[in-house]
């Protein structure tokens, strides 16, 4: 049924929890899985945002190893999260997007917020895990 699977996570325990949700659902299916994260854009020097990315590549990647999943699909961009998770599942032709969610009192919790974002803007089935 998926092919290609995007999981956004954070760098984060929860974002091991989701990561290893989606590792579980890409072996059921027998897809790819692209691990991304994104760093919310910001106007900071060039300098500064190399130096974010240099200090959350490492600890996506360690996440990614602990649950013996290849670095070699791992991403870490910048911009708008929701922009950037729709266009990497566009390029990736991903046929489902996974990503955390916060929301502990229900949909109206998540306005605003990026996965109701992503539900909104992605051209593929998105699922949110309650973490």
């Amino acid at each position: 049924m998926y092919d290609n699977i995007i999981c956004a996570i954070e760098a984060s325990a929860e974002g091991k929890e989701v990561l290893s949700k989606a590792q579980e659902l890409s072996k059921l299916h027998n897809a790819k899985l692209f691990i991304t994260h994104v760093i919310q854009y910001s106007l900071l020097p060039k300098d500064y945002q190399k130096e974010l990315k240099e200090k959350a590549l490492p600890e996506i990647e360690k996440i990614v190893s602990a649950l013996g999943i290849s670095n070699k699909n791992v991403s870490v961009k910048f911009g708008k999260p929701y922009e950037e998770i729709c266009k990497l599942a566009e390029k990736k032709n991903a046929d489902l997007i996974i990503l955390g969610t916060h929301s502990k009192k229900g949909l109206s919790a998540l306005i605003g917020s990026t996965a109701s974002a992503v539900a909104n803007y992605a051209k593929c089935d998105v699922s949110l895990i309650k973490i």
